[in-house]
């Protein structure tokens, strides 16, 4: 077990972690040293919403927010509480779940495909694709999973020079996919 250590604002708090989360708002700062990169096991983009329904409601949330953050938060707890029991039920059938062997071969494919270096970006496709089963319910991995495990787990490993966008080529995935099913 690790510790996670956060910090904002001149203020540090530190807490016994299984895991770790870096995030990184500001490209003025640089981007992380690629030898890091790959050691993140899943990468998401985080940009502003373009849709202006939806910036609205962002919006509204915001200042409901910060009128009563009480009374904002019991507006939302059953749905909290909805996700957290999801999120327990899924830890319980992690044990029991089945990842058949032409889906393992499936990864090793896809990773040799994209020319991906070593073997971490397989194994983090694959435990992603076996927690996106479980969170749905179900006990088999599936090759959808596998598809939004890659989404998660790969594009910041297509980085071929320090600081370039990773970029991922779903044409050669998807004919990878597409040859696993004839």
């Amino acid at each position: 077990m690790g510790v996670n250590t956060v910090e904002r604002e001149g203020v540090s708090y530190s807490h016994p972690a299984k895991f770790v989360l870096v995030g990184t708002m500001n490209p003025e700062e640089g981007d992380i040293r690629p030898q890091l990169v790959d050691r993140f096991g899943l990468s998401v983009t985080v940009k502003g919403e373009h849709e202006p329904q939806q910036r609205v409601e962002v919006i509204k949330r915001r200042l409901a927010y910060e009128q009563d953050p009480e009374r904002f938060t019991v507006q939302y707890e059953a749905e909290q509480q909805q996700l957290a029991g999801q999120i327990t039920q899924a830890r319980q059938l992690l044990p029991k779940i089945n990842l058949p062997d032409d889906l393992l071969l499936l990864t090793a494919k896809v990773a040799i495909v994209l020319e991906v270096d070593g073997h971490r970006a397989d194994i983090t496709v694959i435990k992603t694709a076996i927690t996106l089963a479980a969170f749905a319910g179900r006990t088999t991995v599936t090759p959808e999973d596998l598809r939004q495990a890659a989404r998660l787990a790969l594009p910041h490993r297509m980085r071929r020079r320090p600081f370039e966008e990773g970029v991922l080529d779903w044409d050669k995935i998807e004919a990878v996919f597409t040859e696993h099913r004839a």
